[in-house]
């Protein structure tokens, strides 16, 4: 289970480098309250995962009852940044496929 988190948040750290959808706009940043507080709010998204990239920043992702769902991330600065979001969010159960080799 965790070699599998490993890996999840390994994609999404390099998801995080890729080119979004608005080449001209600059990241969404706020302070982490005021971002967990207007997702709260207006798409009803809660944390449901988190963890420490290398970089030491704070990757998590907020998913609503309906499917929506957030990435942010928090720099050890303390700016927190909108990474990308969407709708359909499934959890999907890891296997225990035993000891790693």
């Amino acid at each position: 289970m965790l070699n599998a988190l490993r890996a999840a948040l390994l994609a999404l750290c390099v998801f995080m480098w890729l080119p979004g959808q608005a080449y001209g706009q600059g990241p969404q940043c706020a302070p982490r309250d005021a971002i967990l507080q207007s997702l709260a709010k207006n798409y009803k998204e809660a944390p449901v995962n988190m963890g420490v990239v290398s970089t030491g920043a704070l990757l998590e992702v907020l998913v609503s009852l309906s499917g929506s769902w957030t990435i942010i991330v928090t720099m050890p600065g303390g700016a927190t940044c909108l990474v990308s979001s969407g709708e359909g969010w499934r959890t999907v159960p890891v296997k225990d496929e035993g000891p790693a080799v």
